[in-house]
């Protein structure tokens, strides 16, 4: 991805391909239970070293062992914020990873009346199972008094920046549009977490904007990066209105300028589902299936699920396939037909990654959470 000026000059994105006008078939497909020992848990990701990361909610890192053993690390923090949606979030590896063992986690921190998104950086002891090596890197600059709505997804690009999602607070949605605000945005910062200069808002006595990648945001649940360096995002809406957007430097998104969702009272939020200078999602749900975890898949282990975003459902407890051809340019990128599988699964999907073997691995939002291998 182009960081550089040319690269904030607004693109038309195509229009959103409705929910109801998805091809829903459901290919055959079962799973295989890798693992029911785990606390409830939020992220899993796999290390280049091939080691099965696991954050569980509760404050402790967990590794799955080619053995089936899970073990466990205690971080030396002391301003997690647990109640709600908060407690530990992603975890992800720096891409020296190899040769310096930086790990990356981000939590809610804080306190009932002042609590935000925090990301701290550690490495895993050579003995034991006590983190003492740990480093802050980035704490979020406006902080609420409610336990929902973090975001916390954690992406490197390739010039090792890290990417961060950040959601609205719920009770803050305005905050979503303003620039000095860190709430309802992708920011963007170095490896230990400066503010980047060729951020598209960065003004040098505007500390907090200078973060600031894209706004418009209400609560961000899977970012990612393909293969050709294009970044994508999924993203709740309120009643209706989940959104996949293909991510771009310096666009407004929107929220909750427009929207296609309403008020869980069922009131309307705004009139607008169009607004000038402001982004269409590149794919939209409504009514909602609260989207988790988003990967794109061009393996050779699923063929008839090669070329597509993965997305998990945590209100219907399926998986959504949406046909993905990053090989294409910019102005051609279409999400295209959506099709169902794991209709009957019967937990809710919080997590999905590719494992060591090329397996889908799907973690469900559950305590005890478990890991399923797709089969």
């Amino acid at each position: 991805m182009s960081i550089g000026s040319q690269a904030y000059a607004v693109q038309p994105l195509p229009i959103a391909n409705e929910a109801s006008d998805a091809e829903m078939t459901r290919p055959s497909f079962s799973t295989r239970l890798i693992t029911e020992e785990l606390n409830t848990a939020w992220s899993i990701n796999l290390s280049p070293r091939n080691e099965l990361f696991i954050s569980e909610r509760d404050g402790t890192v967990a590794v799955l062992l080619a053995s089936k053993e899970i073990k466990r690390y205690t971080l030396p923090i002391n301003d997690m914020y647990r109640k709600g949606q908060g407690g530990f979030l992603d975890i992800t590896f720096h891409p020296n990873y190899i040769s310096n063992g930086w790990i990356y986690l981000s939590y809610a921190a804080g306190t009932d009346n002042s609590n935000g998104l925090k990301i701290i950086r550690f490495k895993l002891p050579s003995e034991g199972q006590d983190v003492s090596l740990l480093e802050d890197v980035f704490m979020q600059s406006d902080l609420r008094a409610t336990p929902v709505h973090y975001g916390g997804r954690l992406v490197f690009l390739d010039d090792k920046s890290l990417l961060v999602t950040t959601g609205d607070g719920f009770d803050y949605r305005e905050q979503a549009q303003v620039l000095s605000s860190q709430m309802g945005k992708i920011l963007r910062m170095s490896d230990t977490g400066q503010a980047l200069q060729d951020n598209p808002f960065f003004i040098a006595n505007k500390p907090e904007q200078q973060y600031v990648f894209t706004l418009g945001h209400r609560n961000p649940q899977a970012l990612l990066r393909t293969p050709s360096e294009l970044v994508l995002s999924n993203e709740h809406g309120p009643d209706g209105g989940d959104e996949i957007n293909i991510i771009q430097a310096g666009l407004n998104y929107g929220w909750p300028v427009i929207t296609n969702g309403k008020d869980y009272s069922g009131a309307l939020i705004t009139p607008l589902k169009k607004h000038e200078g402001m982004q269409q999602a590149n794919h939209d749900w409504t009514p909602s299936i609260a989207p988790s975890s988003m990967i794109y898949y061009d393996g050779g282990r699923y063929p008839s699920l090669r070329k597509s975003l993965i997305v998990g459902s945590l209100k219907f407890k399926n998986i959504r396939v949406l046909s993905f051809n990053d090989d294409l340019a910019f102005n051609d990128k279409q999400v295209g037909q959506e099709k169902v599988i794991l209709k009957d699964f019967g937990h809710r999907i919080r997590d999905i990654t590719v494992g060591a073997e090329g397996e889908i691995l799907i973690l469900t939002d559950s305590d005890p959470a478990r890991i399923f291998a797709l089969e």
